[in-house]
């Protein structure tokens, strides 16, 4: 609670006419008689700025309160002269004064018109200062690096095509170079099983099987491959708009065996159209809906694809009943060639690879819910609206 001006200043100084916008005045307010300045009132906001309770400041000369006694006194002497209010505007960082703050100085008359008591009043300007002085050094920065910058931005994008290009190549060299020989392989496998079968004991015919059955594995690795090498390559292919509904059922008709084998049924809402690749797209949805066929439960299969839209972005759940994955390896799904359930599934652990690969591709992201037991969530996110492509 404010203590009563009136029993502050001596010889009956009256501050009832301000003393309530004072007291609940957010900025730091004080009230100093003429000789020596001592201080008769300070209102809350300055006592907590000082950091000192009120009965522990009143009476104290205003130099002692505050280190800007010293430098505001000749102001003070300055208004008991003249009458006038007085200004001063203040960078320091003598605490707990703010670093940025102005104070102002107006006098108390009595009735009489003598000059009895002084107000003084700081207000902070931090923030103002502080933003002023970010935006000089941002200018400051802006203009002193930009070459740098430009430079470093040169030496990206030349990384960046010369990726581009290993991509293309090695793209290149996966789908005709390192095929052929395995075709080779695999080929005269089959063709010495055919030809001497009958001179071929059962420990070489088992040799033989596990020659052709690595080297068809080995090119499903590699067709594995030139499609995550594909999802990332710019081919020069111009983005186009796709209508998912119409990716979705081209999926369909490519999983129909698969779907019908495993009795599973699909269902999705309404899907959007997207821009970008319509292959990329393909191998999103037939990556994931294979891999909640790949590993279902015994439970009827049931595979769900919803949509909502979330500010700019489309977000994707792709939800089955399966045997689900446990937490550990939420993160290790995604890298190339990692399979939880070892060799006892078919594939090369690259589907869900691809699929990051895509969905980074057109800056979304991809990530995955489940349960034990339960089943599983693929969620994934695209932009309703392509950014520059």
């Amino acid at each position: 609670m404010a203590v009563n001006a009136a029993d502050l200043l001596k010889e009956g100084a009256n501050l009832g006419f301000c003393e309530a916008f004072l007291a609940d005045s957010p900025m730091p307010t004080a009230v100093l008689e003429h000789d020596d300045h001592i201080v008769r009132y300070l209102n809350p906001a300055f006592c907590k700025l000082l950091g000192k309770s009120l009965p522990a400041l009143l009476g104290q000369p205003f130099c002692e309160v505050t280190p800007l006694g010293t430098d505001c006194d000749p102001l003070f002497d300055l208004v008991y002269e003249t009458g006038h209010p007085q200004t001063y505007a203040a960078l320091g960082n003598a605490a707990p004064l703010p670093l940025y703050h102005s104070c102002s100085i107006w006098p108390i008359r009595h009735k009489n018109g003598h000059i009895q008591a002084v107000v003084f009043q700081i207000t902070e300007t931090t923030e103002a200062h502080l933003r002023l002085i970010a935006a000089n050094e941002a200018l400051v920065v802006s203009s002193v690096r930009q070459h740098e910058l430009t430079e470093r931005a040169e030496r990206l994008s030349e990384r960046l095509q010369r990726a581009n290009q290993d991509l293309r190549h090695f793209a290149f060299a996966a789908s005709h170079d390192l095929q052929e020989p395995l075709r080779v392989v695999s080929t005269y496998s089959q063709l010495l099983v055919r030809s001497y079968r009958s001179d071929l004991d059962g420990e070489a015919s088992v040799f033989v099987d596990y020659i052709t059955r690595g080297a068809r594995h080995m090119r499903e690795l590699l067709i594995d491959l030139l499609k995550f090498a594909e999802a990332g390559v710019e081919n020069g292919e111009p983005a186009q708009r796709f209508d998912l509904n119409v990716v979705l059922d081209e999926v369909k008709s490519s999983l129909r065996v698969a779907l019908d084998e495993s009795a599973a049924i699909l269902t999705s809402d309404a899907l959007p159209a997207v821009d970008g690749v319509g292959v990329h797209f393909e191998q999103l949805f037939q990556n994931l809906v294979s891999n909640a066929i790949k590993y279902r439960g015994e439970a009827p299969l049931r595979i769900h694809i919803s949509v909502e839209q979330q500010a700019s972005d489309w977000h994707f759940a792709v939800s089955d009943n399966g045997i689900g994955i446990a937490p550990e390896y939420f993160q290790m799904i995604f890298s190339p060639f990692k399979r939880i359930q070892g060799r006892s599934m078919s594939g090369t652990g690259m589907g869900l690879t691809i699929c990051k690969r895509v969905v980074e591709r057109y800056g979304g992201r991809i990530w995955v819910e489940s349960t034990p037991g339960q089943g599983s969530t693929f969620h994934f996110t695209l932009p309703a609206v392509l950014p520059r492509y």
